[in-house]
């Protein structure tokens, strides 16, 4: 006799939902309050037996206070705001290239895809020794033969990581803004057609109005990111001077953690800057939400 269970619908989604909410507490909300909580007290993960002590805000006065605190910030931005500038650009463009369907396009997605495939530890530590090594490095060789001085280790490293970065993930913001564009109905692009609309006025008032959540949401993503963006950065500080980059020109947020970790030992000090960060990604979450909010208002 087989047994049924009469599970009312309203008690069934939370039945759906409960084993993701359980994990979701178990490993990102309960890690988060007590990175919070952590960043109030004095405590190191390099002394053995000493309890934490309260401290107030004193981690986030110590950060704040660091005399180059702030050109990280600025390292932070500029890395930001240039490598998704790029990715976004490029990925515009390739969606662009290989929305239309045409012999051989799954395997050029395919190829292009593979750099977010690999870790970026790995990503970095390729790049670093293949591309940019002063003596073998593939772009130095290229920049020398066309008459261009580079030092991808030195003065330019900040246009290598930004390179490593865009190379890794321009093929996400590829495969979201081509879910943008497969969200366009036929029937509207053939309207367009028959209307006579050149590429332009196809892009900008057809395709364009469809694909913005999904060119959006590929920023903020993106954004979001490279605010912890430190495989490459830390690969690039690791390489000494004279031949290594100034550190203060590359150095930013999430280097800066990596080094008050597990370098520093300065584990308070570390989570302050986390939850810093984890507020600057909140910030753009949240600006995010606010325009879907007014784009379905409008519509």
């Amino acid at each position: 006799m087989a047994i049924t269970f009469d599970i009312k619908d309203k008690y069934l989604k939370w039945l759906f939902i409960l084993p993701a909410l359980a994990l979701l507490t178990v490993f990102a909300i309960i890690p988060y309050i007590w990175t919070f909580g952590m960043s109030f007290y004095d405590y190191s993960v390099a002394v053995f037996g000493k309890a934490p002590e309260f401290i107030g805000l004193q981690n986030y006065e110590t950060l704040m206070s660091h005399p180059d605190i702030w050109l990280r910030f600025q390292n932070t931005a500029k890395f930001s705001v240039t490598a998704v500038t790029v990715e976004f650009i490029l990925g515009l463009m390739l969606a662009m290239l290989l929305f239309e369907h045409f012999r051989g396009r799954r395997l050029i997605l395919t190829l292009i895809v593979l750099p977010m495939m690999i870790a970026p530890e790995i990503t970095a530590m390729v790049f670093k020794v293949v591309m940019f090594r002063p003596d073998i490095g593939f772009i130095n060789w290229m920049m020398q033969t066309v008459g261009i001085p580079y030092d991808g280790y030195g003065r330019d490293a900040f246009f290598s990581v930004v390179s490593i970065d865009a190379w890794t993930w321009t093929p996400f913001v590829m495969l979201m803004i081509i879910g943008g564009l497969s969200s366009v109905p036929k029937t509207v692009l053939e309207s367009a057609d028959v209307d006579g609309a050149g590429w332009w006025s196809r892009f900008r008032y057809v395709i364009f109005p469809y694909a913005r959540p999904f060119m959006l949401l590929a920023l903020i993503f993106r954004l979001a990111d490279s605010f912890r963006t430190w495989e490459v950065i830390r690969e690039w500080l690791d390489v000494p001077p004279p031949v290594g980059p100034d550190p203060l020109g590359i150095d930013m947020l999430p280097s800066y953690l990596y080094t008050l970790a597990f370098r520093a030992f300065k584990t308070s000090e570390m989570m302050a800057t986390a939850m810093i960060m984890v507020i600057m990604s909140l910030v753009l979450v949240y600006t995010y939400l606010r325009y879907l909010k007014k784009v379905e208002k409008i519509e």
